[in-house]
């Protein structure tokens, strides 16, 4: 390949790669094109985006955006990367298992890389609406309590002045 054609790939993967921080490397090249189509039309409806490109560009382009990926090997990879990095380990674990053939790589979360392992863990991890509904629910259940609280002492204030009046009552007609 000559040195502007990698200039101008080099300089479209900057386009594509500017906005990202965390990324999941994945090996399709062992799939058939039925099962590759299948894959990427499934992750568009999930907007999960898949880029294949040539790994020692890839790399030279994150690196340039200050990227460590030292312990990254290389190999035909597919850059992919979504909205929830979670959600994202756990439907490329998800290919594996329905699309024989994909190898999860690694990645790189949180300013690191990650190995398969750690991608296979990341996606036992809750996802961020789980974790979201989690923390809203702790919270409810918090304001719940207080407002019990505050009613129960509210009802038994009234409780004794309904008592004290009822007695007044009382000691009126008697």
């Amino acid at each position: 390949m000559s040195k502007s054609v990698k200039a101008l790939m080099m300089k479209e993967l900057g386009q594509k790669l500017s906005l990202i921080s965390e990324v999941i490397f994945v090996d399709v090249s062992k799939l058939d094109g039925v099962s590759n189509n299948r894959m990427r039309v499934a992750s568009g409806k999930q907007s999960i985006k898949l880029l294949g490109a040539p790994f020692k560009l890839a790399k030279r382009v994150l690196t340039d955006n200050g990227w460590n990926l030292d312990k990254q090997t290389g190999g035909p990879t597919t850059i992919v990367w979504g909205p929830d990095v979670v959600g994202l380990a756990k439907q490329v674990i998800k290919w594996e298992k329905e699309y024989p053939g994909s190898v999860v790589k690694g990645g790189y979360v949180g300013g690191q890389v990650v190995t398969p392992l750690e991608v296979k863990l990341l996606s036992e991890c809750p996802s961020k609406e789980e974790l979201i509904s989690k923390v809203v629910g702790g919270l409810l259940s918090v304001s719940t309590a207080a407002l019990s609280a505050i009613i129960s002492q509210g009802a038994s204030i009234a409780s004794q002045i309904k008592q004290i009046s009822e007695k007044e009552d009382q000691d009126v007609v008697a």
